[in-house]
């Protein structure tokens, strides 16, 4: 007896250790069936159904590195078949439509039916972006009494600087500070000398005397770029006259910050390096993405350093420094 219980608990235990364990399943269409559900109306339409939409221009740029006028507006279409209801969603976008309503955070949501006469109009709609600087997401929806389809376009509207790459001078008061004249314009460097610096703002080696040995530097003060997130993103090539023969790790160039606070604030800060470059090769041009602080207002500047100095006082490997598509944009 007591061999058949002992037989009897071995059969249980083995039978207990190879059943599965109950793994609920996952619903992939509950996330999208949140923002819209099928109706259900027997005398709703039918078929396949794909969220698709046009708009506007939706990529955006400005130069003016002081942010004036934030708003601007897209104009957005469905080009859906088959639905009977529809929903937009406009990530920092504001609809003028009793049919809308605009959360807290900025996000406006409109909904309509085809066959409301109220709300119908609606497939075509006129946004307007007020935050400006920014990524939006976009997403539309469409359902009909059997099925639905959620298309989301994440940071489809984009509102980012570019810059014109322009020195300041008389006719344009608002370019880089250039106080050693030896940084140069891209319609500036059309020349034999400046061919490899092509549509760049071009840091140049050279004075009458070929003796120039200080660095030298352009700057730009930035305002009114919001708290949130931001990366600069530029292009840069080192174009050496002669190349260095020996390897002697000197800054070619280098990217300063300098937040501009408030003129109540008691604390100073002293321009801080982002970035530099020591190398002793020629390069292609380089893509650098630095994230800059959280902070509104601010001053960046590039400075590009002499060579060594040879016996005569002048530079013994002299060089160009090329920059391009200096861009702000808003990060993750």
């Amino acid at each position: 007896m007591v061999v058949k219980i002992k037989i009897l608990v071995l059969i249980l235990m083995m039978f207990s250790g190879c059943t599965p364990e109950y793994v609920p399943s996952l619903d992939l269409d509950s996330e999208q069936s949140v923002i819209i559900s099928p109706t259900g109306d027997p005398d709703g339409n039918v078929g396949e159904l794909e969220a698709t939409f046009l708009s506007s221009k939706n990529k955006f740029t400005f130069s003016e590195s002081s942010i004036s006028s934030n708003t601007f507006s897209v104009s957005y279409v469905s080009t859906a078949q088959n639905f009977d209801i529809f929903k937009w969603v406009f990530e920092g976008g504001y609809v003028s439509s009793s049919s809308s309503s605009t959360t807290s955070s900025g996000t406006t949501i409109v909904e309509g039916n085809i066959n409301d006469p109220n709300t119908s109009s609606q497939i075509g709609v006129l946004v307007e972006y007020r935050d400006g600087f920014g990524r939006y997401d976009v997403t539309h929806a469409v359902a009909n009494s059997a099925s639905f389809d959620v298309n989301t376009k994440s940071d489809y509207v984009a509102y980012e600087y570019l810059d014109n790459l322009k020195v300041q001078n008389s006719s344009n008061p608002n370019g880089w500070i250039n106080n050693s004249a030896l940084w140069y314009s891209p319609s500036d460097t059309s020349t034999t000398t400046f061919s490899v610096c092509e549509n760049s703002i071009v840091g140049f080696y050279d004075n009458d005397d070929f003796t120039f040995v200080e660095p030298i530097e352009i700057s730009k003060e930035f305002s009114n770029f919001g708290l949130s997130k931001k990366n600069l993103i530029f292009e840069y090539k080192i174009d050496f006259i002669v190349l260095p023969t020996i390897s002697n790790n000197l800054k070619r160039i280098s990217l300063g910050y300098t937040p501009n606070l408030s003129s109540t604030s008691s604390v100073t800060i002293e321009a801080g390096e982002l970035w530099s470059n020591s190398s002793n090769e020629s390069t292609d041009f380089r893509q650098v993405i630095i994230p800059l602080p959280l902070i509104s207002n601010f001053n960046l500047s590039f400075t590009k350093y002499p060579s060594v100095i040879n016996a005569d006082g002048r530079q013994a490997h002299p060089f160009n420094v090329c920059l391009r598509n200096i861009k702000i944009v808003p990060s993750e």
